[in-house]
């Protein structure tokens, strides 16, 4: 292809939501549904992706799918984070808990958006067939997913949840991701729990100036010689309140939302690290059972003990006899063991050729995460300083208006 990305080909945008239900009028499953546009700006590559302008719609539970199939489709890649399903609060406005709220869809809608960007823009999974088919297909999607069997293609993977508690190694490398993963959860919900608090200081404050605003107008009822300049400054009072509400709601959506975004990143990259220590667990099990193996063979090879006799129901008898083996139980004993030994070996190699591929990729995929979010993460700080100083800007300028008001008042 000749462009980086789908981004540089289509615009992809969530323009609507609404409900939806399966069933029947009485009985059924009600759930929301958000439409994902897609429209083409350059149509020469635009056919080379195999894309066209299209609308579709989808449920929350298919954009979790499509996470799905790309965590178990691409293990060396960091997979872009869905918005959390759990419902959470506005940081400027109370938000009630019905998971049918608009604030709250609004809310989802750009995270959903968020989400099918960073995978339109990512390097390798921006070309994948069964995402460009999300894009293209509605109602019919899920089965060209399932039709895949990415599940059945990594068996076994969830065990790779527990597995971090059974390495005996781990790359130092993955260990130090997992902590800042962690870390990185917790620091920026740490700063969204304190603008949350900030923001609600604010709009009490703003709504103050509301109050103030009609004061000042009430009082200008009584004042002849102030009367215009009080009417005045209770509407740039008025101004100043209704620039509050909407700093507030600009800094939730444009600051706060790329915050979260990276704090469920957290998540994305622990899933990245289990697929490590999948591999690493699996490596271990088998060097465990190489050893324990050869550890078999060894004793079955070793000369057989004395004869020792001790006391048994009152009477002797001989334990050598007791739990000797036969000849061809010896035998049938070995072969079974050089057989699982053999296997155990053979499955080894790929497995550690599995992991240095697995490493090799994913070092340069945390590189590109690294650089992707100090970007993103820097004009998203850049973007928050210029919305506060926007503010301030008009803070100042509607007390400037007040102070000349009351200048250019005459008795």
């Amino acid at each position: 292809m000749s462009k980086k990305h789908l981004l540089s080909v289509v615009n992809i945008n969530i323009e609507d939501f609404e409900k939806a239900k399966k069933g029947n009028e009485y009985m059924g499953d009600v759930f929301v549904i958000f439409k994902v546009v897609t429209n083409v700006q350059d149509f020469d590559n635009a056919l080379r992706y195999g894309l066209r302008t299209s609308g579709v719609w989808h449920r929350y539970s298919e954009f979790d799918l499509l996470y799905q199939y790309l965590l178990h489709t691409y293990p060396s890649h960091i997979i872009p984070p869905l918005p959390e399903k759990k419902l959470s609060t506005s940081l400027w406005t109370k938000m009630t808990v019905d998971k049918f709220d608009g604030e709250y869809l609004e809310h989802r809608k750009i995270g959903l958006e968020k989400f099918l960007h960073r995978i339109a823009s990512h390097p390798v999974l921006h070309d994948d067939n069964i995402f460009k088919a999300f894009l293209m297909k509605g109602e019919d999607w899920k089965e060209v997913a399932d039709s895949t069997e990415f599940r059945a293609k990594n068996e076994g993977f969830l065990r790779g949840v527990a597995a971090s508690y059974q390495l005996k190694h781990c790359d130092p490398r993955f260990s130090e991701l997992r902590t800042y993963a962690d870390e990185l959860e917790s620091r920026i919900n740490a700063v969204l729990k304190v603008t949350q608090n900030v923001a609600a200081k604010q709009r009490l404050t703003y709504n103050s100036y509301k109050d103030l605003a009609k004061t000042f107008s009430d009082w200008s009822t009584i004042e002849k010689s102030l009367s215009i300049p009080l009417q005045k400054i209770g509407h740039h009072l008025d101004n100043l309140e209704g620039a509050g509400n909407v700093l507030l709601l600009e800094e939730d959506v444009k600051f706060c939302e790329n915050m979260r975004e990276y704090a469920n990143y957290a998540y994305s990259l622990k899933d990245f690290i289990r697929k490590y220590e999948l591999l690493q667990y699996k490596i271990e099990v088998l060097e465990s059972t190489i050893e324990a193996k050869k550890g078999g063979l060894f004793l079955l090879g070793k000369p057989e003990a004395g004869e020792d006799v001790v006391a048994v129901d009152g009477g002797k008898t001989n334990l050598t006899k007791m739990f000797k083996q036969t000849p061809q139980q010896k035998e049938a004993r070995r072969s079974k063991l050089q057989q699982e030994l053999s296997e155990a070996e053979e499955a080894l190699g790929p497995a550690q050729t599995e992991m240095e591929q697995f490493v090799s990729e994913a070092e340069l995929e945390i590189t590109r995460w690294k650089k992707e979010k100090f970007a993103s993460l820097k004009d998203t700080l850049r973007m928050y300083a210029k919305l506060h100083l926007q503010h301030s800007q008009q803070s100042a300028q509607c007390w400037e208006a007040v102070k000349a008001a009351v200048k250019s008042s005459n008795q």
